[in-house]
Protein backbone atom coordinates (compact mmCIF):
# COMPACT_ATOMS: atom_id res chain seq x y z
CA UNK A 1 0.00 0.00 0.00
CA UNK A 2 1.47 3.32 -1.09
CA UNK A 3 1.48 6.23 1.37
CA UNK A 4 1.55 9.66 -0.20
CA UNK A 5 4.15 12.27 0.75
CA UNK A 6 1.31 14.58 1.73
CA UNK A 7 0.01 12.09 4.27
CA UNK A 8 3.50 11.62 5.71
CA UNK A 9 3.94 15.37 5.99
CA UNK A 10 0.63 15.74 7.83
CA UNK A 11 1.59 12.97 10.28
CA UNK A 12 4.99 14.57 10.90
CA UNK A 13 3.48 18.01 11.40
CA UNK A 14 0.93 16.59 13.82
CA UNK A 15 3.68 14.77 15.70
CA UNK A 16 5.80 17.91 15.91
CA UNK A 17 2.80 19.93 17.11
CA UNK A 18 2.01 17.37 19.83
CA UNK A 19 5.68 17.20 20.81
CA UNK A 20 5.94 20.98 20.90
CA UNK A 21 2.82 21.32 23.04
CA UNK A 22 4.11 18.63 25.38
CA UNK A 23 7.44 20.44 25.72
CA UNK A 24 5.60 23.72 26.45
CA UNK A 25 3.58 22.07 29.22
CA UNK A 26 6.77 20.57 30.65
CA UNK A 27 8.51 23.96 30.67
CA UNK A 28 5.40 25.57 32.18
CA UNK A 29 5.31 22.95 34.94
CA UNK A 30 9.04 23.45 35.54
CA UNK A 31 8.54 27.22 35.84
CA UNK A 32 5.70 26.69 38.31
CA UNK A 33 7.84 24.41 40.51
CA UNK A 34 10.89 26.69 40.30
CA UNK A 35 8.85 29.78 41.17
CA UNK A 36 7.19 28.10 44.14
CA UNK A 37 10.55 26.78 45.35
CA UNK A 38 12.92 29.68 44.70
CA UNK A 39 10.46 32.62 44.56
CA UNK A 40 11.62 33.83 41.17
CA UNK A 41 8.80 36.32 40.81
CA UNK A 42 7.39 39.17 42.89
CA UNK A 43 3.73 40.03 42.18
CA UNK A 44 4.34 43.64 43.17
CA UNK A 45 6.86 44.08 40.36
CA UNK A 46 5.62 45.26 36.99
CA UNK A 47 7.22 45.90 33.60
CA UNK A 48 4.72 48.75 33.22
CA UNK A 49 5.21 51.67 35.59
CA UNK A 50 1.55 52.59 35.67
CA UNK A 51 0.05 55.07 38.12
CA UNK A 52 -1.39 52.24 40.21
CA UNK A 53 2.10 50.68 40.40
CA UNK A 54 3.73 53.94 41.49
CA UNK A 55 1.02 54.71 44.04
CA UNK A 56 0.93 51.20 45.50
CA UNK A 57 4.70 51.30 45.81
CA UNK A 58 4.44 54.61 47.66
CA UNK A 59 1.66 53.38 49.94
CA UNK A 60 3.45 50.17 50.92
CA UNK A 61 6.50 52.27 51.81
CA UNK A 62 4.48 54.32 54.32
CA UNK A 63 5.77 53.61 57.85
CA UNK A 64 2.21 53.50 59.15
CA UNK A 65 -1.33 53.88 57.91
CA UNK A 66 -2.28 57.47 57.09
CA UNK A 67 -5.25 58.98 58.87
CA UNK A 68 -6.95 59.84 55.57
CA UNK A 69 -6.78 58.26 52.12
CA UNK A 70 -8.06 60.13 49.08
CA UNK A 71 -9.66 58.10 46.31
CA UNK A 72 -10.89 59.28 42.93
CA UNK A 73 -10.05 59.76 39.28
CA UNK A 74 -7.92 62.47 37.67
CA UNK A 75 -10.38 65.05 39.01
CA UNK A 76 -9.16 64.40 42.57
CA UNK A 77 -5.62 63.58 41.42
CA UNK A 78 -5.21 66.88 39.57
CA UNK A 79 -6.78 68.89 42.40
CA UNK A 80 -4.25 67.27 44.75
CA UNK A 81 -1.14 67.79 42.63
CA UNK A 82 -1.99 71.18 41.13
CA UNK A 83 -3.29 72.44 44.48
CA UNK A 84 -0.16 71.36 46.35
CA UNK A 85 2.14 72.75 43.66
CA UNK A 86 0.41 76.11 43.97
CA UNK A 87 0.24 76.11 47.76
CA UNK A 88 3.88 75.05 48.15
CA UNK A 89 5.00 77.18 45.18
CA UNK A 90 7.10 74.37 43.79
CA UNK A 91 7.05 71.77 41.02
CA UNK A 92 5.41 68.53 42.13
CA UNK A 93 6.34 65.07 40.80
CA UNK A 94 3.04 63.26 40.31
CA UNK A 95 4.46 59.75 40.72
CA UNK A 96 6.21 60.52 44.01
CA UNK A 97 4.15 63.24 45.70
CA UNK A 98 1.41 61.36 47.56
CA UNK A 99 0.66 63.33 50.72
CA UNK A 100 -1.85 66.16 50.36
CA UNK A 101 -0.26 69.24 51.88
CA UNK A 102 -3.45 71.19 51.22
CA UNK A 103 -5.68 68.80 53.14
CA UNK A 104 -3.23 68.24 55.98
CA UNK A 105 -2.53 71.94 56.56
CA UNK A 106 -6.05 73.29 56.06
CA UNK A 107 -7.51 70.67 58.39
CA UNK A 108 -4.81 71.50 60.94
CA UNK A 109 -5.82 75.17 60.78
CA UNK A 110 -9.43 74.23 61.49
CA UNK A 111 -8.97 71.52 64.10
CA UNK A 112 -5.60 72.19 65.68
CA UNK A 113 -4.46 68.67 64.83
CA UNK A 114 -2.60 67.77 61.66
CA UNK A 115 -3.74 64.46 60.13
CA UNK A 116 -1.75 62.58 57.52
CA UNK A 117 -3.50 62.38 54.14
CA UNK A 118 -2.32 60.04 51.37
CA UNK A 119 -3.73 60.33 47.85
CA UNK A 120 -4.67 57.11 46.04
CA UNK A 121 -6.45 59.13 43.35
CA UNK A 122 -5.48 57.80 39.91
CA UNK A 123 -6.39 59.01 36.43
CA UNK A 124 -9.24 56.96 34.98
CA UNK A 125 -10.20 55.39 38.30
CA UNK A 126 -13.66 53.84 38.15
CA UNK A 127 -15.82 53.00 41.16
CA UNK A 128 -14.75 49.37 40.71
CA UNK A 129 -11.09 50.41 40.94
CA UNK A 130 -11.73 52.40 44.13
CA UNK A 131 -13.33 49.33 45.71
CA UNK A 132 -10.46 47.07 44.68
CA UNK A 133 -7.87 49.47 46.10
CA UNK A 134 -9.70 49.66 49.42
CA UNK A 135 -10.18 45.90 49.54
CA UNK A 136 -6.61 45.00 48.57
CA UNK A 137 -4.47 47.70 50.16
CA UNK A 138 -6.38 49.76 52.74
CA UNK A 139 -6.53 46.88 55.19
CA UNK A 140 -4.78 45.51 58.25
CA UNK A 141 -2.01 47.74 59.58
CA UNK A 142 -2.45 49.97 56.51
CA UNK A 143 -6.13 50.73 57.14
CA UNK A 144 -6.87 54.48 57.34
CA UNK A 145 -9.39 56.04 59.69
CA UNK A 146 -11.12 57.95 56.90
CA UNK A 147 -11.53 57.57 53.14
CA UNK A 148 -12.43 60.70 51.19
CA UNK A 149 -13.68 59.60 47.77
CA UNK A 150 -14.01 62.29 45.12
CA UNK A 151 -16.57 60.98 42.64
CA UNK A 152 -18.12 62.23 39.38
CA UNK A 153 -20.54 60.74 36.82
CA UNK A 154 -17.73 59.54 34.53
CA UNK A 155 -16.60 57.15 37.26
CA UNK A 156 -19.85 55.23 36.79
CA UNK A 157 -20.76 55.57 33.12
CA UNK A 158 -17.57 56.04 31.07
CA UNK A 159 -18.30 54.72 27.57
CA UNK A 160 -14.59 54.01 27.00
CA UNK A 161 -14.67 51.27 29.67
CA UNK A 162 -14.97 47.79 28.20
CA UNK A 163 -15.21 45.97 31.54
CA UNK A 164 -14.13 46.37 35.20
CA UNK A 165 -11.40 43.79 34.56
CA UNK A 166 -9.93 45.81 31.69
CA UNK A 167 -8.48 48.62 33.82
CA UNK A 168 -4.79 48.81 34.68
CA UNK A 169 -5.74 48.92 38.37
CA UNK A 170 -7.65 45.62 38.17
CA UNK A 171 -4.88 43.91 36.18
CA UNK A 172 -2.17 44.99 38.59
CA UNK A 173 -3.99 44.31 41.86
CA UNK A 174 -5.25 40.96 40.54
CA UNK A 175 -1.66 39.72 40.62
CA UNK A 176 -1.45 39.70 44.42
CA UNK A 177 -5.10 39.85 45.49
CA UNK A 178 -7.78 37.18 45.48
CA UNK A 179 -10.54 38.41 43.17
CA UNK A 180 -12.05 34.96 42.58
CA UNK A 181 -15.45 36.11 43.86
CA UNK A 182 -15.72 38.76 41.11
CA UNK A 183 -13.50 37.13 38.48
CA UNK A 184 -16.38 36.26 36.15
CA UNK A 185 -18.72 39.19 36.81
CA UNK A 186 -15.87 41.67 36.17
CA UNK A 187 -15.36 40.28 32.66
CA UNK A 188 -17.86 40.91 29.89
CA UNK A 189 -16.48 39.50 26.62
CA UNK A 190 -15.77 36.01 25.29
CA UNK A 191 -12.14 37.01 24.78
CA UNK A 192 -11.79 38.02 28.44
CA UNK A 193 -13.36 34.76 29.62
CA UNK A 194 -11.07 32.72 27.38
CA UNK A 195 -8.03 34.69 28.54
CA UNK A 196 -8.99 34.15 32.17
CA UNK A 197 -9.44 30.41 31.61
CA UNK A 198 -6.05 30.08 29.95
CA UNK A 199 -4.36 32.01 32.74
CA UNK A 200 -5.89 29.71 35.34
CA UNK A 201 -4.76 26.63 33.42
CA UNK A 202 -1.30 27.73 32.27
CA UNK A 203 1.03 29.12 34.93
CA UNK A 204 3.31 31.07 32.60
CA UNK A 205 0.36 32.89 31.02
CA UNK A 206 -0.79 34.18 34.40
CA UNK A 207 2.78 35.31 35.08
CA UNK A 208 3.50 37.10 31.82
CA UNK A 209 4.32 40.39 33.59
CA UNK A 210 6.82 38.54 35.78
CA UNK A 211 8.46 36.97 32.77
CA UNK A 212 8.72 40.37 31.09
CA UNK A 213 10.28 41.76 34.29
CA UNK A 214 12.86 38.97 34.22
CA UNK A 215 13.48 39.70 30.54
CA UNK A 216 14.01 43.40 31.30
CA UNK A 217 16.33 42.55 34.17
CA UNK A 218 18.44 40.33 31.93
CA UNK A 219 18.47 42.84 29.06
CA UNK A 220 19.51 45.74 31.26
CA UNK A 221 22.24 43.66 32.88
CA UNK A 222 23.84 43.61 29.41
CA UNK A 223 23.34 47.33 28.80
CA UNK A 224 26.13 49.91 29.19
CA UNK A 225 24.70 51.33 32.42
CA UNK A 226 23.94 47.92 33.90
CA UNK A 227 21.30 48.02 36.61
CA UNK A 228 20.99 51.82 36.21
CA UNK A 229 20.14 51.63 32.51
CA UNK A 230 16.43 52.04 33.15
CA UNK A 231 16.83 55.39 34.88
CA UNK A 232 19.76 56.59 32.76
CA UNK A 233 17.70 56.14 29.59
CA UNK A 234 14.59 57.95 30.84
CA UNK A 235 13.41 60.96 28.91
CA UNK A 236 10.48 63.30 29.28
CA UNK A 237 7.86 62.59 26.64
CA UNK A 238 5.87 65.61 25.37
CA UNK A 239 2.26 65.66 26.60
CA UNK A 240 0.66 65.38 23.14
CA UNK A 241 2.87 62.43 22.22
CA UNK A 242 1.92 60.72 25.48
CA UNK A 243 -1.75 61.19 24.65
CA UNK A 244 -1.30 59.51 21.28
CA UNK A 245 0.76 56.66 22.73
CA UNK A 246 -1.85 55.89 25.38
CA UNK A 247 -4.36 55.06 22.68
CA UNK A 248 -2.37 51.96 21.74
CA UNK A 249 -0.01 51.07 24.60
CA UNK A 250 -0.38 50.58 28.38
CA UNK A 251 0.15 53.51 30.72
CA UNK A 252 3.90 53.63 31.49
CA UNK A 253 5.25 56.63 33.39
CA UNK A 254 8.90 57.40 33.97
CA UNK A 255 10.04 58.81 37.30
CA UNK A 256 10.67 62.23 35.74
CA UNK A 257 7.81 62.57 33.25
CA UNK A 258 4.77 63.73 35.19
CA UNK A 259 5.44 67.09 36.80
CA UNK A 260 3.12 69.96 37.53
CA UNK A 261 4.07 73.50 38.52
CA UNK A 262 2.35 76.23 40.55
CA UNK A 263 -0.61 78.05 39.05
CA UNK A 264 0.45 81.18 37.21
CA UNK A 265 4.11 80.28 36.79
CA UNK A 266 3.49 79.52 33.12
CA UNK A 267 0.69 80.42 30.73
CA UNK A 268 -2.21 78.06 31.36
CA UNK A 269 -4.85 78.45 28.65
CA UNK A 270 -8.16 76.73 29.26
CA UNK A 271 -8.28 73.41 27.38
CA UNK A 272 -11.63 72.61 25.82
CA UNK A 273 -12.10 68.83 26.16
CA UNK A 274 -15.79 68.91 25.30
CA UNK A 275 -15.40 66.43 22.43
CA UNK A 276 -13.75 63.88 24.73
CA UNK A 277 -16.54 64.06 27.29
CA UNK A 278 -19.27 64.13 24.68
CA UNK A 279 -17.96 60.68 23.73
CA UNK A 280 -17.71 59.51 27.36
CA UNK A 281 -21.30 60.64 28.01
CA UNK A 282 -22.64 59.62 24.57
CA UNK A 283 -25.32 57.44 26.11
CA UNK A 284 -25.77 55.71 29.43
CA UNK A 285 -24.90 52.04 29.22
CA UNK A 286 -27.23 50.75 31.92
CA UNK A 287 -25.19 47.58 32.35
CA UNK A 288 -22.02 49.59 33.04
CA UNK A 289 -23.88 52.05 35.27
CA UNK A 290 -25.50 49.33 37.37
CA UNK A 291 -22.25 47.39 37.57
CA UNK A 292 -20.28 50.40 38.80
CA UNK A 293 -23.00 51.29 41.30
CA UNK A 294 -22.74 47.75 42.66
CA UNK A 295 -18.99 48.21 43.18
CA UNK A 296 -19.62 51.55 44.83
CA UNK A 297 -22.04 49.83 47.19
CA UNK A 298 -19.39 47.18 47.89
CA UNK A 299 -16.95 49.95 48.81
CA UNK A 300 -19.46 51.55 51.15
CA UNK A 301 -20.30 48.21 52.77
CA UNK A 302 -16.59 47.42 53.19
CA UNK A 303 -15.93 50.74 54.91
CA UNK A 304 -18.92 50.26 57.21
CA UNK A 305 -17.80 46.73 58.11
CA UNK A 306 -14.17 47.76 58.70
CA UNK A 307 -15.08 50.86 60.71
CA UNK A 308 -13.65 53.31 58.16
CA UNK A 309 -15.47 56.64 57.96
CA UNK A 310 -16.31 57.20 54.29
CA UNK A 311 -16.91 60.66 52.87
CA UNK A 312 -18.28 60.80 49.33
CA UNK A 313 -17.40 64.10 47.64
CA UNK A 314 -19.19 65.14 44.47
CA UNK A 315 -16.42 66.80 42.45
CA UNK A 316 -16.71 70.25 40.83
CA UNK A 317 -17.52 70.34 37.10
CA UNK A 318 -18.13 73.21 34.71
CA UNK A 319 -21.78 73.85 33.74
CA UNK A 320 -20.83 73.10 30.15
CA UNK A 321 -19.66 69.61 31.09
CA UNK A 322 -22.83 68.87 33.09
CA UNK A 323 -24.91 69.95 30.09
CA UNK A 324 -23.27 67.24 27.97
CA UNK A 325 -24.98 64.53 30.02
CA UNK A 326 -28.43 63.18 29.12
CA UNK A 327 -31.22 65.36 30.51
CA UNK A 328 -31.90 64.66 34.17
CA UNK A 329 -29.03 62.22 34.64
CA UNK A 330 -26.80 64.45 36.77
CA UNK A 331 -29.45 64.98 39.44
CA UNK A 332 -30.34 61.28 39.31
CA UNK A 333 -26.67 60.38 39.83
CA UNK A 334 -26.33 62.72 42.84
CA UNK A 335 -29.54 61.49 44.44
CA UNK A 336 -28.56 57.85 43.95
CA UNK A 337 -25.06 58.22 45.42
CA UNK A 338 -26.36 60.34 48.33
CA UNK A 339 -29.02 57.73 49.15
CA UNK A 340 -26.46 54.91 49.04
CA UNK A 341 -24.20 56.88 51.35
CA UNK A 342 -26.98 57.41 53.90
CA UNK A 343 -27.86 53.72 53.87
CA UNK A 344 -24.25 52.79 54.63
CA UNK A 345 -23.47 55.40 57.25
CA UNK A 346 -21.29 57.45 54.89
CA UNK A 347 -21.37 61.20 54.31
CA UNK A 348 -22.18 62.81 50.95
CA UNK A 349 -20.79 66.29 50.27
CA UNK A 350 -21.76 68.13 47.10
CA UNK A 351 -18.78 70.32 46.20
CA UNK A 352 -20.09 71.26 42.76
CA UNK A 353 -21.39 74.63 43.85
CA UNK A 354 -21.78 77.50 41.40
CA UNK A 355 -20.86 80.09 44.02
CA UNK A 356 -17.66 78.23 44.96
CA UNK A 357 -15.95 77.60 41.62
CA UNK A 358 -15.65 79.83 38.58
CA UNK A 359 -14.17 79.34 35.12
CA UNK A 360 -10.80 80.61 36.40
CA UNK A 361 -10.57 77.60 38.72
CA UNK A 362 -10.64 75.04 35.87
CA UNK A 363 -7.89 73.80 33.56
CA UNK A 364 -10.54 72.25 31.29
CA UNK A 365 -14.23 71.35 31.61
CA UNK A 366 -13.66 68.89 34.48
CA UNK A 367 -10.17 69.30 35.98
CA UNK A 368 -9.32 72.00 38.50
CA UNK A 369 -6.12 73.97 38.02
CA UNK A 370 -3.80 74.95 40.87
CA UNK A 371 -5.98 77.85 41.90
CA UNK A 372 -9.03 75.59 41.89
CA UNK A 373 -7.20 72.82 43.75
CA UNK A 374 -6.34 75.15 46.62
CA UNK A 375 -9.92 76.43 46.70
CA UNK A 376 -11.30 72.89 46.65
CA UNK A 377 -9.28 71.69 49.63
CA UNK A 378 -9.97 74.84 51.62
CA UNK A 379 -13.73 74.41 51.18
CA UNK A 380 -13.55 70.65 51.73
CA UNK A 381 -11.56 71.12 54.95
CA UNK A 382 -14.13 73.66 56.16
CA UNK A 383 -16.91 71.11 55.62
CA UNK A 384 -15.03 68.19 57.17
CA UNK A 385 -13.97 70.15 60.24
CA UNK A 386 -17.66 70.64 61.07
CA UNK A 387 -18.53 66.96 60.60
CA UNK A 388 -18.71 65.20 63.96
CA UNK A 389 -18.38 61.71 62.53
CA UNK A 390 -15.27 62.77 60.59
CA UNK A 391 -13.57 64.46 63.56
CA UNK A 392 -14.49 61.55 65.84
CA UNK A 393 -12.96 59.08 63.37
CA UNK A 394 -9.72 61.09 63.20
CA UNK A 395 -9.38 61.25 66.97
CA UNK A 396 -10.05 57.54 67.41
CA UNK A 397 -7.30 55.01 68.05
CA UNK A 398 -7.26 51.86 65.96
Amino acid sequence: MMVSKTSISKVLLSSFAILGFGMFLAVDAGFRVADKTFHLTDPHNSPIRSLIWWTTKGYLAEPQAPDIVLLGSSLMMTAHHAGDATKLNEIVNEVKHFHSSCMEDYLAQKSGQKPSAFSFAIAGQMASDAYLIARSLLVGDKQPKVIVYGIAPRDLIDNTLSSPASTETFKYLDRFSDFSDIALSARTSANEFMQYGLEKAIYSMSHRPDLVCLQHKFAYSLAPFGKDAYTQSEIKTPFMLRQIARMDVPDDNGSNELRIGPYGREAEPFRDNTAEYRHRYAYIKQKTYKSQLSYLNKLMSLCKKQGIQLVMVNMPLTPGNVNLMPAGFYEQYKNTVAAMARENGARFLDMNKADAFEQKHFADTVHLNGLGGVQFFKLLSDELALDRAFTAALSSTQ
